[in-house]
C-alpha cells in the first residue's frame, strides 16, 4: 500500500510504501515513474530539494556514486545536498570526502533546503 507524503510541481511527489514486516520505503517519483527510492523521509525530501532548485535532473548512466550532469555544474552545496541524499552516503561521508567539519556540510545543506523552500513559494524558518 502507499500514500502520497508530499507534491511538488511538474507531477512530482514523494510516496510512503508501506510492506508488512519490513521498514517503509519512501519514493520520489516524477511525471514517468519512480525516480529514487529512500528507507529515511529526511532524505527523499532532501533529494526533492535538489531537484527543485537544479530544475530537475537524470540519474541514467551515473552509477552509484556518480553526480547527474545538471547537479555537477550547480553549486557546491548543491552537489554536497545531492550526496548527502544518497542512500549510500550522507553527511559524515560527505564531511570527510571534502575535508569539512559535519556541521559546515549540514550549513550548506540547509542552505539548498531553504532555497527549494522559496522557490516553491513556502517560508523558511528565516522569514519570522
Amino acid at each position: 500500500m502507499t500514500d502520497v507524503v508530499e507534491e511538488y510541481e511538474h507531477n512530482c511527489r514523494i510516496v510512503r510504501e508501506h510492506v508488512e514486516g519490513e521498514e517503509d520505503r519512501f519514493h520520489y517519483e516524477g511525471p514517468l515513474g519512480r525516480v529514487k527510492s529512500f528507507y529515511s523521509l529526511d532524505k527523499a525530501r532532501l533529494y526533492a530539494d535538489v531537484h527543485t532548485v537544479t530544475g530537475g535532473f537524470r540519474e541514467e548512466k551515473t552509477g552509484e556514486r556518480g553526480i547527474p550532469p545538471a547537479v555537477a555544474r550547480a553549486r557546491e552545496d548543491v552537489v554536497m545536498a545531492y550526496l548527502v541524499s544518497n542512500p549510500t552516503m550522507g553527511m559524515k561521508w560527505v564531511a570527510r570526502a571534502y575535508d569539512l567539519p559535519e556541521e559546515q556540510v549540514r550549513s550548506y545543506v540547509e542552505l539548498v533546503q531553504n532555497r527549494a523552500t522559496e522557490m516553491r513559494g513556502g517560508e523558511t524558518d528565516d522569514d519570522e
